[in-house]
């Protein structure tokens, strides 16, 4: 087996059922009733993807979208896992895929069904057949304690657990009310002063839209966006190196009303993120003034290494869940930069949530809708992140 590519690691693993303990540590939930790709070039298994299985009419379609990945990806190799609830689920896609793979020329590490607490792989079936089994392998293997694979051990120490569904996953970015109600009420506030600022007159109000004096109010809001404060000081929370605080990051509701704010600025969003993930969006695309006042507020530097920014990236999913959807702006950018970090991690399944929610927030948000693209066409980063440590 390859090395397995991990968000944060590189992990050594030798044999198909420490994979299979590991892949629920790289997508960060337990797998079921699903179809997993992991996908191998130079001796790297990455990307991993993940479909739910289909209805049976719709398994080719499901099949040609994830084979038109593949063709993007271009992989050397890939290993095929079934996960069924029932015998048999997985088999009509499966095969689907299989065949799809072998005529792009691309090999085909192992063809593997869990189910049950075991699995199945090559070894389990009579040469070259993709169905049947060996006598001697028709109750498959059990699968492996994770304690006792010392790749998952690895990860364990370091504090990984994987959730216990996709849904779970899902729940990260999702809003939490409890939390969102009161930054829903600071933005309010805050938005009232700064309509106090942009339109003192109460114009919008009381004239129509080729009004002379709509256009002013209009300018007000450019100039306005441009001077937006972009509260470093706050941000510079989000971005401290891993292990000053965790995950953790303090701000107060009318703080974080604030930091919300300043993502009005495309040009101070873009830094961030690029502050956050160098991987995403190169540093030298920063304007001046952002670096500079990043550079003052934050002397570590920018985040260089996967651990950081994956700290990062659990910091913005704790901000995201205290937005309120109904601020349909605020909540969007957010989100859509934490769908940024986490593609940069190749965490797929955290950035398509996160593009989903931002778009169901506004579905015009345009970088939304540009990640949305790269997650859909399994478009990843230029740079790595041993590029950025080179």
């Amino acid at each position: 087996m390859p090395t397995l590519g991990h968000m944060t690691h590189s992990l050594k693993i030798s044999t198909t059922d420490e994979l299979l303990a590991v892949l629920p540590y790289q997508l960060g939930y337990r797998l079921d009733d699903c179809v997993v790709l992991a996908m191998m070039t130079g001796g790297v298994m990455a990307p991993i993807a993940r479909v739910d299985i289909p209805p049976e009419r719709h398994v080719r379609e499901a099949a040609d979208g994830i084979l038109e990945s593949i063709d993007r990806i271009g992989p050397d190799a890939i290993l095929l896992v079934g996960y069924e609830g029932e015998a048999g689920a997985s088999r009509s896609l499966m095969t689907r895929l299989h065949e799809g793979i072998l005529r792009r020329h691309i090999g085909v590490v192992d063809h593997v069904v869990v189910r049950d607490g075991c699995w199945w792989g090559w070894c389990c079936r009579p040469t070259d057949e993709l169905v049947g089994l060996r006598p001697e392998h028709a109750a498959g293997h059990a699968l492996p304690d994770d304690a006792a694979v010392p790749a998952v051990a690895e990860l364990i120490a370091r504090g990984a657990a994987p959730l216990e569904s996709r849904t779970a996953l899902s729940s990260l970015v999702a809003e939490d009310r409890c939390a969102s109600t009161p930054v829903g009420d600071e933005l309010a506030t805050l938005w009232q002063e700064v309509d106090a600022v942009l339109d003192p007159e109460g114009v919008f109000d009381e004239t129509a839209p080729e009004d002379p004096a709509v256009a002013t109010v209009l300018e007000n809001a450019r100039r306005w966006m441009e001077e937006v404060d972009r509260v470093p000081e706050l941000w510079s929370r989000v971005l401290e190196p891993q292990g000053d605080r965790g995950d953790a990051c303090e701000v107060s509701d009318s703080e974080l009303a604030r930091m919300l704010l300043s993502l009005r600025n495309k040009e101070w969003r873009d830094a961030l993120i690029a502050w956050m993930s160098p991987v995403m969006f190169p540093l030298d695309i920063i304007d001046d003034r952002s670096t500079s006042l990043l550079a003052d507020a934050v002397p570590s530097g920018p985040v260089l290494t996967a651990a950081w920014s994956e700290a990062v990236q659990g910091r913005l999913l704790g901000l995201a869940r205290r937005v309120p959807d109904e601020w349909g702006g605020e909540a969007a950018a957010i989100c859509t930069v934490t769908a940024a970090v986490a593609w940069g991690l190749g965490n797929g399944s955290v950035a398509g949530d996160a593009v989903i929610r931002a778009l169901r927030a506004d579905g015009t948000y345009r970088l939304a809708r540009y990640l949305d693209q790269m997650i859909a066409h399994q478009l990843r980063p230029e740079r790595s992140w041993a590029d950025l440590a080179a």
